[in-house]
């Protein structure tokens, strides 16, 4: 039977960590969201960040448009943000209207404020060691990972992700820790013999319930990045009552990877600031 990892408690500790050291040093760092639409999933995200913001004395700026935003009235907001002093980070609200084009936006922010870690100049400054800004998904995966208090070196970790640019750099990381890693598209026709050799198996498919015990290995650590509605209710990709019988730790939905992953942007605002302004 696994153990819970509880990502909301270790979140909270580490927003904690982070409201200490803004308060004892008189800091002020500033978030800029820019919130494009109506999605209601992104909607709620973005009032979990400001309420985060908000508690550990982050100044939180949002910038809602509207659905048929174009793309240059985008790309004006972000360039607006790049030059406003006050403002040390900057985050734009993932997925975007299918009419906006993704890529050049990320693109558009600069490098030394783009909080997400997305921008392909700090990816590229990640892979080659360049940097120690590191994105906060992997980033909070990592912590995750190391609160079991598993020896993680020479384990097997297998990602499964749509988009490999986004989780190149949690490789990167995993690779530093000396875990052997590969990642699959959910759409491989091995996908389960490849899953059942991961002593890590972090899922991003984006598909309820797509995770099955038998695609999972004996004591395997098992983190569900995946954030799916059915009706109503917010799951995983991760079978959680049939994986939970077979795993060693496991991250619940929600409480897991999602907590995790707004501490983590806080961190690197605070990052943002201390290494642009304090």
């Amino acid at each position: 039977m696994a153990q819970i990892i509880d990502g909301k408690k270790i979140a909270e500790d580490i927003k904690a960590e982070i409201a200490g050291e803004i308060f004892q040093n008189f800091y002020h760092p500033n978030l800029a969201v820019i919130l494009v639409g109506d999605d209601e999933a992104s909607r709620l995200y973005v009032a979990l960040k400001k309420e985060a913001a908000k508690k550990v004395g982050i100044e939180f700026n949002e910038y809602l448009m509207p659905a048929n935003t174009s793309q240059d009235q985008v790309l004006e907001a972000i360039n607006f943000l790049n030059k406003d002093e006050d403002t040390d980070a900057i985050l734009v609200q993932l997925p975007l209207p299918k009419h906006l084009d993704t890529d050049a936006i990320i693109q558009s922010i600069d490098p030394n404020k783009d909080v997400d870690g997305f921008h392909p100049e700090n990816i590229k400054k990640l892979l080659n060691k360049q940097t120690d800004f590191i994105p906060g998904l992997p980033l909070g995966i990592i912590k995750l990972l190391e609160s079991t208090g598993e020896n993680l070196k020479n384990k097997k970790a297998v990602i499964i992700a749509k988009s490999e640019i986004f989780y190149q750099p949690l490789k990167k990381l995993l690779n530093d820790l000396k875990v052997a890693t590969e990642i699959v598209d959910p759409k491989n026709k091995d996908i389960k013999k490849i899953t059942q050799q991961a002593d890590i198996l972090i899922s991003a498919a984006g598909m309820a319930f797509f995770i099955t015990a038998d695609m999972v290995k004996e004591k395997a650590i098992v983190i569900d990045v995946g954030t799916n509605k059915v009706n109503d209710y917010t799951v995983g990709d991760v079978d959680y009552s049939s994986v939970f019988a077979k795993a060693s730790h496991i991250t619940p939905v929600p409480g897991g990877v999602g907590p995790m992953t707004v501490a983590m942007l806080l961190y690197n605002t605070l990052q943002l600031y201390k290494k642009n302004r304090a």
